[in-house]
């Protein structure tokens, strides 16, 4: 099965966002680490009575998706989009890795990445390299067999070779996780404005859906026997609750405002997040595939 690109739901799909990713992530690593902590990624909450804290909720969603792939360990980790290396550290704790490479389109991440690593004293197995995910990966075929992608490819432009490179980078029987945020299904007016505002606010590229991700990896090889696929929007929309309270502190929004419009935009997207996983415009999803053996 052969599955398109996603068609656009705002006029601006057409552009190249690579350098304004980079430029964000360069600038707002620091206030990350400062306010959201060292993951960049929503948490997970079992139910509204949950009172998780919030660190605490994000390395539950790791987990999660750690379960889901039948706990592996004593692995070759390729962590794609690893910002500054909180989830490699964290599964470093857990999963006994072997070595690790990680990804990231950032110099500021890349080099404060590599100072946690060392300091963790994982420095001699854990490295995190400069690169486009977009482009050709910097790995040798088959050299790792367990590729983590965490809430990274609303990034990517052609999620299709996305999913090629992750079959490539793996030796046969390696495992992929993703975590993503997709599209629903639903088409109506007010679904398509959530969507093309987030996008738009956190310079995504048009979100896909369930099923087009589905399509991408099986394209590219993998088991169709053995993809997993979970939805969790219910568990971690109150990632935003906390988003929203930060964006409300007043020096944010002065700060906001001298780094740029991208800046602002991004903090004034967390209130149209929480509405677009409520509303059921957008979904979250854990993805599991396997390489197969022959």
């Amino acid at each position: 099965m052969s599955v398109k690109q996603p068609t656009s739901e705002f006029s601006g799909d057409d552009e190249d966002l690579t350098p304004r990713i980079r430029a964000h992530y360069n600038v707002l690593t620091p206030l990350y680490l400062l306010l959201w902590g060292e993951h960049l990624h929503h948490g997970y909450w079992e139910n509204d009575a949950d009172k998780t804290p919030p660190k605490q909720a994000q390395e539950r969603v790791l987990e999660e998706l750690w379960e889901m792939a039948g706990r592996p360990t004593n692995v070759r980790l390729l962590d794609i989009g690893c910002g500054f290396a909180g989830p490699m550290l964290w599964l470093a704790r857990h999963l006994k890795i072997r070595r690790a490479l990680g990804i990231t389109i950032s110099p500021l991440q890349q080099v404060g990445g590599q100072a946690r690593v060392a300091r963790a004293g994982l420095a001699d197995r854990v490295r995190i390299a400069l690169a486009d995910a977009g482009k050709t990966w910097p790995v040798d075929e088959g050299d790792f067999d367990l590729v983590w992608c965490f809430e990274m490819t609303e990034h990517l432009k052609d999620r299709a070779f996305w999913a090629r490179e992750a079959y490539r980078a793996l030796e046969p029987g390696g495992m992929l996780c993703l975590a993503v945020w997709v599209a629903s299904e639903r088409d109506d007016p007010e679904s398509a404005r959530l969507r093309a505002t987030i996008a738009r606010d956190m310079l995504c590229y048009p979100f896909s859906t369930e099923a087009e991700f589905r399509g991408w990896l099986l394209d590219a090889g993998f088991e169709a026997e053995s993809l997993q696929v979970r939805r969790l929007a219910s568990h971690i929309a109150r990632s935003w609750d906390y988003g929203i309270e930060i964006g409300k502190r007043g020096w944010i929004g002065r700060l906001a405002q001298i780094l740029g419009p991208d800046t602002l935009s991004f903090v004034g997207s967390f209130a149209n997040l929480r509405e677009a996983f409520g509303h059921g415009a957008m979904e979250y999803c854990f993805f599991v595939a396997k390489k197969p053996l022959g």
